[in-house]
């Protein structure tokens, strides 16, 4: 009877994991757009245009996160992102960086 209920939880918990990070996917590629990262980075995340960019399709999503989180931080390039509003949360980043990490590179 435990061992039943384990394997129910585990299936419960790796499908509750799969539907959140869907979600991180499609609200990424809104945040993509809405703090127009394409602008840098090309729509494809293939493409970048001028020296700041960088291609981010198909990276590794910790990556993504972490060279984001510390541009962001650094306020070196606080010109670059002045385009972009305010800048984006660590969540948001995160959600950014799980829908980058999908697309092929």
């Amino acid at each position: 009877m435990k061992q039943k209920l384990a394997i129910a939880a585990a299936l419960f918990c790796a499908q509750s994991l799969s539907v959140q990070a869907d979600s991180n996917v499609s609200e990424g590629k809104e945040l993509f757009s809405q703090f127009r990262c394409a602008e840098c980075h090309g729509a494809d995340a293939k493409k970048p245009v001028g020296k700041y960019g960088s291609v981010l399709a198909g990276m590794n999503t910790d990556d993504i996160f972490l060279k984001t989180k510390k541009f962001i931080e650094s306020k070196s390039h606080e010109q670059v992102l002045q385009g972009c509003g305010e800048p984006p949360s660590h969540v948001q980043i995160k959600k950014m960086s799980d829908y980058l990490s999908t697309l092929p590179k």
